[in-house]
């Protein structure tokens, strides 16, 4: 048992923004914890997490959360209620480490007040640059990547022995504390890799209903954008066993989840590793993705199924073929092209052209004529001129899309754009990523108004907290809907009527 630590005010930390206490991004609680009844509430340990970047994070995240509560953590909102600090940190943008290290001297008071507290980095910050972080921050106690996720019980029995240890001694907090623990190996496991259920029980809250949720399938890419960090943090691409996928499947369903959303950084590159074939097009046109799809479907209460992230280079007709047959599979589908241009494409290593982008589309859109795209675009990237800029304005003004994420280009440290020396200055970064963003909000408003009037199923996901009889779901297709209803309808699909539409979202009442 754990008796109640002592407390110190914490007023320097923001309070709102993305760097608020309780970080937009973390995963709310989702976990079956047993039930220790209320004289033992006060004994329990608790978990501060703040999660920055992809879904494949949050996901991470939510791994990691039912690893402590297992141990009998419990997330709080409140730093000063903290057992455990853990940083699930993003290495996808510039100055990603500066980040983390700003935060972290933000909690820096909390550990000299309490050397007992237990700070963790985890995630790709904590993959790429390790050893920089323990030289900057040596009151880190454990440093670990990705693939040591199912390590953080033994990492933080090591940590509470060496507490121990230094107790006995009587030492006390100093900047020149001891050097973390330090993991950031990948696995070295040539195919798959395994998340199994009766180790890792999914994150999962009793008290709230979660409707749709994010299943991990494949992690790491072997595709080597020059952009992309990605490789040199996750890996190469491991894909996980399809039992235990359905193993996940079943226990959400079971649990009153109607969406799930396969996850990777390559769904469609999923179980290539599995079967042997080096890449998507040595397999013989065979797309185990697509099996997985057709046997995800198969999962009685399963209602929708969603995936992402695809790669236009590892797409093929099988995958195609399945939404025509999966109707389960929404209408919506992200394909994240980057560029327009094929000069900028080749630069970039996407290993597609812009009409074989487009071949793709027409694959899909053949089958789902209503079909809604989304994309990722990045602006600026080494040697784009005017004319590229111009060549991706085109395609997205062709391509129609319901929406796009749009970056600025940023050096990635250690990615071979970085090393390229016709790097676009900032201010024509600037102005093309202002004409794209235009560009798309003309064509994102176009869209949502042509909804009115139409009658669409609507999955309901959450219930309006400011506004009575009022709840958020998402369209077939993918869009956000705001719907009137004086009844508990969440987590139905419910024919619903549209009214009005802005750019964020839809409204209408039921059909």
């Amino acid at each position: 048992m754990f008796g109640i630590k002592n407390k110190i005010c914490f007023d320097t930390l923001p309070t709102s923004g993305p760097e608020a206490l309780f970080a937009k991004y973390m995963p709310k609680p989702q976990v079956e914890y047993p039930n220790v009844g209320e004289k033992n509430e006060t004994y329990l340990k608790k978990v501060y997490m703040q999660t920055w970047g992809c879904q494949m994070n949050v996901a991470d995240s939510e791994r990691m959360l039912g690893l402590l509560g297992t141990l009998n953590y419990r997330p709080t909102e409140n730093l000063n209620d903290a057992d455990f600090i853990l940083l699930n940190t993003c290495h996808i943008r510039e100055k990603a480490r500066h980040k983390v290290v700003s935060r972290l001297g933000e909690i820096r008071p909390l550990k000299e007040a309490n050397p007992n507290i237990i700070i963790a980095v985890a995630g790709c910050v904590a993959q790429a640059e390790s050893q920089a972080l323990a030289k900057e921050v040596p009151y880190i106690d454990m440093i670990f990547g990705p693939d040591q996720i199912e390590e953080l019980p033994t990492l933080i029995e090591k940590v509470i022995e060496k507490n121990e240890q230094e107790r006995k001694t009587e030492e006390t907090f100093t900047t020149h504390k001891t050097v973390p623990f330090i993991l950031t190996k990948f696995d070295n496991k040539e195919q798959g890799y395994s998340i199994p259920i009766d180790v890792i029980p999914p994150y999962y809250d009793e008290n709230k209903s979660e409707v749709t949720r994010y299943v991990n399938i494949i992690k790491g890419c072997n595709n080597f954008c020059t952009f992309c960090v990605v490789p040199y943090t996750r890996g190469r691409e491991k894909s996980r066993a399809e039992n235990e996928i359905l193993d996940e499947v079943n226990f959400l369903v079971n649990k009153g989840v109607k969406e799930i959303i396969l996850l990777g950084q390559n769904v469609n590159s999923y179980g290539l590793d599995l079967i042997g074939a080096t890449d998507v097009h040595s397999s013989n046109g065979k797309l185990p993705f697509a099996d997985l799809l057709h046997t995800v479907s198969n999962v009685l209460g399963v209602e929708r199924i969603r995936f992402t992230t695809s790669n236009p280079h590892d797409f093929t007709p099988t995958l195609a073929d399945a939404f025509a047959k999966l109707p389960k599979v929404t209408n919506s589908f992200h394909l994240a092209v980057q560029s327009g241009s094929d000069r900028i494409l080749d630069r970039m290593n996407r290993q597609y052209t812009r009409a074989e982008y487009f071949e793709r589309v027409k694959w899909i859109r053949d089958v789902r004529p209503e079909i809604a795209f989304s994309t990722d675009i990045i602006v600026g990237f080494p040697g784009e001129t005017e004319q590229d800029f111009e060549d991706t304005m085109s395609l997205v003004q062709e391509m129609q899309y319901a929406f796009i994420y749009a970056f600025k280009y940023s050096i990635r440290k250690g990615t071979p754009a970085t090393r390229f020396k016709d790097q676009v200055p900032e201010e024509i970064k600037d102005r093309r990523l202002q004409m794209l963003l235009d560009l798309q909000k003309k064509e994102t408003e176009r869209q949502n108004l042509a909804e009115i009037a139409k009658v669409r199923n609507v999955l309901i996901l959450y219930k309006n907290r400011k506004e009575e009889n009022t709840w958020y779901g998402r369209s077939y297709e993918g869009r956000l809907v705001k719907v009137h209803s004086p009844r508990n309808i969440m987590g139905l699909i419910l024919p619903v009527k549209i009214t009005d539409a802005n750019l964020i979202a839809l409204e209408g009442h039921l059909a």
